[in-house]
């Protein structure tokens, strides 16, 4: 359940004129078993946390998600790293292979909410701090239609050049809404929903209303 958030978001809608929400993917939309990360360590051979700190913590995601990288060589940058901590290619390569095949569900509730916003005449974008196989990622869960044609809703920060919680991300999405709208707005029209305290601590300082989101 992830009533608390949904609630403040609908308080957001009902108190001011909120044009567009802005929702993250990762833990807000798309969700990962977290036993996963334990699975790979075994799998690799490796202590506890090393897969999760070899892939989620590597400093090329960095690069990765501003779009001056790409996803299979931050793969490659992962596996290098676990081998580096330990195991060995061919359990690193098997660590891999296991993380990209690992199954991601929707929360239900949260589309369902989006989706009822979206029907009342507000836009719903996603901004995500994504790599350049987002849209394939988003076509295996069937989300391709909530992304609108030509994905249009889609704010990949690969794309965008600048990532949560940079004031520039907010600025570059704030700017493709506008475009996608055909219409100016105030940054107070935008509502946010996002799982990091970092990135909503940077979209409410750049002028959006921001909700700390948690999946329970």
């Amino acid at each position: 359940m992830s009533t608390s958030s949904l609630t403040q978001l609908r308080d957001l809608m009902h108190d001011h004129h909120i044009r567009a929400v802005v929702s993250d993917l990762d833990g807000v939309l798309r969700l990962f078993d977290p036993s996963l990360w334990g699975e790979l360590d075994a799998i690799g051979g490796v202590p506890e946390g090393t897969v999760y700190e070899a892939v989620l913590g590597h400093p090329f995601l960095d690069e990765v998600v501003r779009g001056r990288g790409t996803h299979r060589q931050w793969c490659e940058h992962a596996a290098s790293a676990l081998v580096a901590a330990g195991s060995t290619p061919e359990r690193a390569d098997a660590v891999i292979r296991g993380w990209l095949s690992s199954p991601a569900r929707i929360d239900r509730e949260v589309l369902d909410e989006l989706e009822t916003l979206r029907a009342a005449g507000t836009a719903v974008f996603l901004l995500t701090n994504g790599t350049d196989r987002v849209p394939e990622e988003l076509d295996d869960l069937e989300m391709t239609p909530f992304l609108g044609p030509g994905r249009r809703f889609l704010l990949n920060t690969a794309d965008l050049g600048a990532a949560k919680p940079d004031r520039g991300a907010y600025a570059l999405a704030h700017a493709r809404i506008e475009h996608e709208l055909g219409e100016s707005l105030d940054a107070e029209q935008v509502a946010f929903l996002d799982d990091s305290p970092r990135h909503v601590r940077g979209a409410a300082s750049y002028g959006w209303h921001a909700v700390l989101h948690r999946a329970v």
